[in-house]
C-alpha cells in the first residue's frame, strides 16, 4: 500500500501509475475526518474508492470507471479520515461493504 499524506501526493494519487496490481493500492491520510471528493483525473484504469471514518468504519464505496477526458469529471464524494483506492471491484470480490471496519496500522487501537 502506498501512502499519500501530503497535498501534492493526494492531488496526484494514482494518476501517474499505468496499472495497479491485485493486492496494491493507495491510502490517503488526512489529519482529521472530513468531507472529500475524488475524481478520476488522468487515470488509465478504473478503481474502487473507499472512505473510512476516524473510527475505522467504511462510510462510502464508489466503483469509479476511467473517464474519456479530464473535463466534466464525475465526482465521488464521501466522509473519512482515510481514503483507500484499490483495484476496480476489489471490494465486491472480497465482500467489503459500507459499515465494515478497517484497521489502519500505526493508528490508535490497531
Amino acid at each position: 500500500m502506498e501512502i499519500a499524506d501530503t497535498p501534492d501526493e493526494q492531488y496526484t494519487g494514482l494518476s501517474e501509475h499505468e496499472s495497479l496490481g491485485a493486492d496494491e493500492g493507495m491510502l490517503f491520510v488526512y489529519p482529521d475526518e472530513g468531507r472529500h471528493t475524488y475524481v478520476m483525473r488522468s487515470m488509465d484504469f478504473p478503481i474502487d474508492i473507499v472512505y473510512v471514518d476516524a473510527d475505522g468504519r467504511i462510510t462510502e464505496i464508489h466503483h469509479a470507471p476511467t473517464e474519456d477526458d479530464n473535463e466534466d469529471l464525475t465526482p465521488y464524494p464521501g466522509r473519512g479520515k482515510w481514503v483507500l483506492e484499490v483495484p476496480y471491484n476489489w471490494t465486491v470480490e472480497r465482500g467489503v461493504e459500507e459499515g465494515d471496519r478497517v484497521v489502519v496500522a500505526g493508528t490508535e487501537g490497531s
